[in-house]
């Protein structure tokens, strides 16, 4: 099965702050979440989430077995960072 990967970065003040609220924020979205330090992994049924904490920035990348599974979840990290950051960017681009 071919599986669709997007990926995005975003400048943030406090990048690794973001990523452990984020994880508290998606508790009731995701299955489970793997713990790498700067990187969390959020499983979901079908598919994951990625966030890296970098010195000035968070990677997220999704990864999901069809287009509705991807968008949903790259909505939920979006909606997430909109909630957590006051100063969020309006639109983030996916590639």
């Amino acid at each position: 099965m071919r599986e669709l990967v997007f990926e995005c970065c975003v400048l943030l003040e406090n990048p690794t702050r973001f990523v452990e609220q984020m994880r508290l924020r998606l508790a009731g979205f995701h299955e489970s979440t793997i713990d790498h330090g700067v990187e969390e992994t959020f499983m979901f049924c079908d598919g994951y989430a990625t966030a890296r904490a970098t010195d000035s920035a968070v990677l997220m990348r999704v990864v999901a077995k069809d287009l509705v599974f991807s968008h949903a979840i790259r909505i939920a990290f979006e909606e997430t960072m909109l909630y957590i950051i006051p100063s969020a960017p309006e639109k983030v681009v996916w590639r």
